[in-house]
């Protein structure tokens, strides 16, 4: 019996954890940058808030970035991916990298620190729409 009752409270905890994770406040780009930084793996997944400062297209990608100089290292990018592009074109009746400069955004995702050139840069990969959120 009390075996089955410590197997239930694990069972609870575990499906539980997920919902605590969800709820969890947006990391602002610094906390995201410290908590990559800290991370043994190298990345974070997580919920990710800012104003986008400054944004640009390059290959098959758009740039969002928190900070107005992309090489700034408390910069954190999200890049949206060809399938998030098209949808948010449709959805705001332009090119995100021309209309989401100055808003507010929150994204679920994965952040990484990747290399740029010769700097580094922590990104959060943006594959569907539903990973992006317009807060105004």
């Amino acid at each position: 019996m009390m075996r089955m009752r410590t197997l239930f409270s694990m069972l609870a905890l575990t499906v539980a954890a997920p919902a605590v994770a969800q709820t969890a406040a947006p990391m602002n780009p610094g906390q995201a940058i410290e908590a990559v930084a800290a991370s043994k793996t190298g990345e974070v997944e997580g919920v990710f808030e800012f104003v986008v400062a400054s944004a640009g297209a390059g290959g098959f990608s758009v740039y969002l970035n928190s900070a107005a100089n992309y090489r700034d290292p408390g910069n954190l990018t999200i890049e949206l991916h060809s399938a998030a592009i098209a949808a948010l074109k449709q959805k705001l009746g332009g090119y995100p990298e021309d209309l989401l400069a100055g808003k507010r955004v929150r994204v679920k995702g994965i952040a990484r620190r990747v290399p740029v050139g010769s700097h580094f840069q922590t990104r959060i990969a943006v594959d569907s729409i539903a990973q992006i959120e317009i807060l105004g």
